[in-house]
């Protein structure tokens, strides 16, 4: 049998305190380092650091946690074109204006909200919010909205953005192309 030579590696000790620590509940020293070594390389050869996935790993335990449900496109887009012709407009505005309330209460702040957007939302090939002259500028495009879709994720992200304290102040809506701005309310 061959033996695997061993090499030291320095880190900090308030790090190699809390490893030793985690390690112990795992089993050893030894293996867990060689562990977390090996996926380190691992998450590097997939082209992503350990802090990518882990991110992106809380960004679905955020949403899972906050009701998201993964559904093909192709369902998700078709039911939601066919609810919006028969269920009717208002009734549909309204419900996604409401979730979108609820989410901008759950998440509580507009980063955060953002990195689920981006994270979450594969088929939105641009999200941006910027600060232009005292408002915030959210634009969202995704060739795969429909018409539809689009007024109603416009819906969503009014909804959100109100109950993160902006006021909507008008806006742009056309097929997978959503333009709004908003006003920071007073006291928000």
């Amino acid at each position: 049998m061959k033996s695997l030579k061993r090499k030291m590696l320095a880190a900090r000790e308030d790090l190699v305190d809390k490893i030793s620590e985690i390690a112990r509940e795992r089993g050893t020293l030894y293996d867990y380092i060689n562990e977390t070594l090996q996926e380190a390389i691992r998450a590097n050869s997939l082209g992503f650091s350990l802090k990518e996935i882990i991110d992106e790993r809380w960004i679905i335990e955020v949403a899972k946690d906050s009701g998201f449900t993964p559904i093909p496109e192709r369902l998700w887009f078709d039911l939601i074109e066919r609810a919006h012709q028969r269920l009717g407009k208002r009734w549909m505005e309204k419900l996604w204006y409401e979730t979108g309330q609820w989410y901008g209460r759950y998440y509580g702040d507009l980063n955060k909200f953002k990195d689920v957007i981006k994270n979450l939302m594969w088929d939105i090939s641009e999200f941006e919010v910027s600060s232009t002259d005292g408002n915030l500028i959210v634009r969202c495009i995704s060739s795969k909205f429909s018409h539809s879709y689009s007024e109603l994720f416009s819906n969503f992200l009014e909804g959100v953005l109100n109950a993160l304290g902006y006021d909507f102040v008008g806006g742009d809506v056309s097929k997978g192309v959503i333009n709004l701005k908003f006003k920071e309310l007073k006291g928000g």
